[in-house]
């Protein structure tokens, strides 16, 4: 079942890989696969290069966000479409 990823800390480190991301947080790190991601809401300060929004866009909706949970906009890959 896919679900929902939110990430509202700008402190958190998020690390991408092929199949799957790490997410690290002050309390806990998670590896969480992508087939188990539907969207992605995450802080627009947690540090992740263009590219890797672009990549993750052609698996998943991702939105930014600001601290409150506030959307920004959205990231859209036109491969997906």
């Amino acid at each position: 079942m896919k679900k929902i990823l939110v990430i509202k800390d700008a402190s958190t480190i998020v690390h991408l890989f092929s199949d799957y991301l790490t997410v690290k947080s002050k309390l806990q790190e998670d590896i969480i696969g992508y087939r188990y991601i539907n969207e992605l809401y995450i802080n627009k300060l947690v540090d992740i290069p263009l590219k890797e929004y672009l990549k993750l866009a052609t698996k998943f909706d991702i939105y930014l966000i600001d601290q409150h949970g506030k959307v920004l906009g959205k990231v859209v890959s036109y491969e997906k479409v």
